[in-house]
């Protein structure tokens, strides 16, 4: 019986094989008009509306896979353009971080040219790496050392934007006061324990500016028969051996004069603004015995 059956489907394959040939023979063969087109015509206008229906039932699938697809892309595109705008805005903060550099170092390039410096000063630039902790004390550590020339007792200047005045953020930052190979220690000129020889241009009154704990600048031992002024600028005179004379340290905001007092107090507005001071100069200044060998 399973034999029969095999036979038969082979029997009505051929026979199927063989009309589908010659309906195409005679397709190919009739005119437009003949009956075999007309059959075509009259099946194709039977499934037509069977076409039309799927292609409408379908429309909806192919839309959703189409939004599917657009959102996706969407997607991706959102991601990559994430991406770059994180890229580009690391590389704004970076571009504006070294135009922020670059303008400090202009301002102490500066303050090195029109500075007044004695003949044969070699400057050490360095940046600050590190600062005293609490306000009870004021000093910076800054990334050269004895391996650069930097010596205890040499004078450092430095430059900080400026606040309106023309010779505001430049000026005197302090001293060295310990060195290694790579770092060196500076004591501020806010420092309590601070202390520079000084002078106030205009009067030529002299005395001696010194920190706070507060961190204002008080000019004491001035002689109270001499008149100073208000914004008259304090240098310092060069006594003493460790600071050259005429860096400038600060302006005079105000004067004080007591009755048991022989010496005026007078406070003084540093030109450097210590809060944001980020690189400094090192004066190794010839013949002092302070110059780098």
């Amino acid at each position: 019986m399973p034999r029969n059956k095999l036979a038969w489907r082979r029997v009505v394959l051929v026979v199927l094989i063989i009309a589908s040939l010659a309906i195409l023979t005679v397709s190919f063969r009739e005119s437009e008009s003949g009956p075999v087109h007309a059959i075509q015509q009259f099946a194709a206008g039977l499934l037509s509306p069977l076409q039309t229906f799927g292609a409408r039932a379908a429309q909806p699938f192919k839309d959703g896979y189409e939004w599917i697809r657009t959102l996706w892309s969407a997607h991706k595109e959102a991601e990559r353009l994430a991406a770059e705008l994180q890229k580009l805005q690391g590389q704004a903060v970076k571009l504006q971080e070294q135009a922020e550099e670059n303008e400090r170092l202009r301002a102490l390039l500066d303050l090195r040219e029109k500075g007044s410096f004695p003949e044969g000063t070699q400057f050490v630039v360095a940046k600050v790496i590190g600062k005293s902790p609490t306000k009870w004390q004021a000093w910076i550590q800054i990334d050269k050392g004895s391996l650069d020339g930097v010596k205890v007792d040499q004078a450092v200047v430095g430059a900080t934007p400026s606040v309106g005045e023309g010779l505001a953020g430049k000026g005197l930052v302090g001293k060295v006061v310990g060195v290694t190979r790579h770092t060196a220690k500076v004591l501020l000129i806010v420092d309590a324990g601070s202390s520079v020889a000084a002078k106030v241009q205009g009067s030529r009154a002299e005395g001696v500016v010194e920190g706070s704990v507060s961190g204002r600048l008080i000019m004491d031992y001035v002689d109270r028969d001499v008149v100073v002024d208000p914004k008259r600028v304090v240098v310092t005179s060069g006594y003493g051996g460790v600071y050259p004379a005429d860096i400038p340290i600060g302006i005079v905001t105000s004067v004080g004069e007591q009755d048991v007092n022989i010496y005026k107090q007078i406070e003084v507005q540093p030109f450097v603004d210590f809060r944001v001071l980020e690189e400094v100069m090192v004066l190794l200044v010839p013949g002092s015995g302070l110059e780098g060998d």
